[in-house]
């Protein structure tokens, strides 16, 4: 884990957490050498599980709007957290900041973890199986085929796929789809399905 809570704090429909950054992180040892950063995907996977731990209940971010980082996050740096329930379902307004400096700011979309979609219920199958060659190859995961790669695993937490590791998998997979990936979607691009499912969307919005 790349960062430690302090304190977290649920009253009503807001929550506010109080965490630091560990400086033994593989991120700050991949962002970068000589000059180590937070990167933000990881802080909104931070927000993402004070969430789930408030709710006692797994969820996955789906969807992202209005993000904004505005402060770099330097190792065993303190961050205070505030997320605020949304009207719609599901959807957390959040703000990070640092001795009172904004850090990052947006709106998450997360669902619980048990409304995935069944793996061989679906068309996408195929491309679930490519996808997880390639991180397979890119990532050389012994003692695993993608067959067997589980395809709900979260990239970051339990596979180690840092933001390098996305990026260069994000431009093979363009190259073999034809699509376009842009950078701001890399932090939803969280497990294989979810990739799959996107690829899918990118090709139909295509056609």
């Amino acid at each position: 884990m790349w960062y430690s809570s302090i304190s977290v704090q649920q009253r009503d429909d807001a929550i506010t957490a109080q965490v630091t950054t560990d400086p033994q992180s593989p991120w700050f040892s991949g962002h970068f050498p000589g000059d180590p950063i937070l990167p933000g995907i990881a802080q909104l996977q931070m927000v993402t599980d004070i969430v789930a731990k408030a709710l006692v209940m797994d969820m996955h971010l789906i969807d992202l709007t209005r993000i904004k980082f505005k402060k770099l996050v330097r190792p065993g740096e303190i961050l205070d957290i505030s997320i605020l329930a949304g009207n719609k379902e599901n959807t957390y307004s959040f703000r990070i900041s640092s001795r009172q400096e904004d850090v990052c700011s947006g709106i998450l979309t997360l669902a619980p973890k048990e409304e995935k979609k069944l793996f061989m219920n679906t068309d996408i199958a195929p491309t679930i199986l490519r996808i997880a060659e390639i991180i397979i190859n890119e990532l050389k995961l012994e003692d695993v085929t993608p067959q067997t790669f589980d395809a709900d695993l979260d990239l970051v937490d339990e596979i180690g796929v840092d933001s390098m590791d996305l990026a260069t998998i994000a431009l093979i997979l363009r190259d073999e789809y034809g699509i376009r990936i842009d950078e701001d979607d890399y932090p939803k691009l969280t497990t294989v399905r979810i990739i799959a499912e996107y690829i899918t969307k990118k090709q139909a919005e295509d056609d």
